[in-house]
């Protein structure tokens, strides 16, 4: 599959440059159809007809082992979950985090995971990442480690530049427990979730999967004392029995089409064409944050209210996002081509102008 036929199997790049899976990624037809094809099913035969149910069994089996593969870990030690929010409170409630415990995260943190941790009681220091090169990241996580830390949670991608920590020389140099939010990592760049704890996995973004479809890697289970449970506490083994929720057929056949879609190919396509973005944007001269050679999130900044630009670009046929700390982010897939960012340059062109 040459990476224009892959791009052909999602309508929405048709009609504009899509560079927001950071958010929500794109859907193939495939995808769409996998999902028709259960509703339609469970239309005719009954959602829980013996045969409905062997044949979800089997969805869910499957979709297990493709993720499970997908990041590198035994299927035993995954459980499907709705979001990396939902895995990374099942970590923080599990864990029983008490108000002399500390735990390091940064300041780049989403809320899916900065705030399960405020939440816990526990005390949160904040390594001072964001406005520092990744060449310095594990030094500002080493350096908020304590005789009482007793978790380090943090982002394998920042989700506000791009940035990629050093997951094994940081659980490496602690020897603590480590937690990462992979939202915006697998399906972006390789991942392998054994070098952590615990691994969340979001299914909607640079999977292109369905929303509300997530993974969790665990690689204790008896280590975590849930808080919550769910039927699968006594139904099933390994890191399935702390499943909350199970994910509905018409999902689980999505995210499965999904990942079976995901080309070999695609991760080195998106770097490539991160780097051809990062570029254009400083020819441009817009202010780049993100340093070369990361993930496949792209943060910059231009004249301009950021909310009024994207709405601006959104009426060019240009979807990027702004962030909450004012800067833009275009996010860049092994589904986008050359001239979606010949769009986007476009677009920030225009609003670097004197009249735009």
């Amino acid at each position: 599959m040459t990476p224009a036929e892959a791009r052909s199997r999602f309508p929405v790049l048709d009609r504009c440059a899509y560079l927001n899976a950071g958010s929500v990624g794109p859907l193939s037809r495939r995808t769409a159809e996998a999902m028709r094809v259960v509703e339609e099913r469970a239309l005719a035969e009954g959602r829980a007809s013996p045969r409905a149910q062997e044949a979800s069994g089997a969805l869910w089996t499957r979709l297990g082992e493709r993720l499970a593969a997908l990041v590198r870990v035994p299927v035993e030690n995954l459980l499907l979950t709705t979001s990396t929010t939902e895995g990374c409170n099942l970590v923080v409630t599990g864990l029983r985090l008490e108000p002399e415990h500390e735990v390091v995260t940064t300041d780049a943190e989403h809320p899916g995971l900065l705030q399960p941790l405020l939440a816990s009681g526990a005390r949160i220091r904040q390594a001072r990442v964001l406005e520092r090169p990744p060449s310095e990241a594990l030094n500002a996580v080493l350096a908020e480690v304590t005789p009482r830390t007793r978790l380090v949670a943090l982002s394998h991608v920042l989700w506000l530049n791009g940035h990629v920590l050093p997951l094994a020389e940081i659980k490496r140099a602690t020897g603590l427990p480590l937690l990462v939010d992979g939202a915006q990592s697998v399906g972006a760049v390789p991942v392998d979730a054994s070098v952590a704890d615990w691994y969340t996995v979001s299914g909607q973004k640079w999977l292109c999967g369905p929303e509300l479809t997530g993974a969790l890697y665990v690689a204790e289970p008896d280590r975590l004392r849930p808080q919550i449970q769910s039927y699968a506490a006594t139904a099933l083994t390994g890191a399935g029995r702390l499943a909350l929720v199970h994910l509905p057929a018409s999902l689980a056949a999505g995210l499965l089409a999904a990942v079976e879609e995901l080309p070999g190919w695609g991760f080195r396509r998106a770097a490539e064409l991160v780097r051809r973005c990062r570029q254009a944007l400083l020819e441009l001269g817009a202010e780049v944050r993100t340093e070369p050679e990361q993930a496949t999130l792209v943060s910059f900044r231009v004249p301009g209210d950021p909310a009024a630009l994207v709405k601006q670009a959104e009426g060019k046929g240009v979807i990027i996002r702004s962030l909450p700390d004012g800067w833009l982010r275009a996010s860049v897939g092994w589904w986008n081509d050359e001239q979606d960012l010949d769009r986007l340059a476009e677009v920030v062109a225009e609003a670097r102008s004197p009249s735009g």
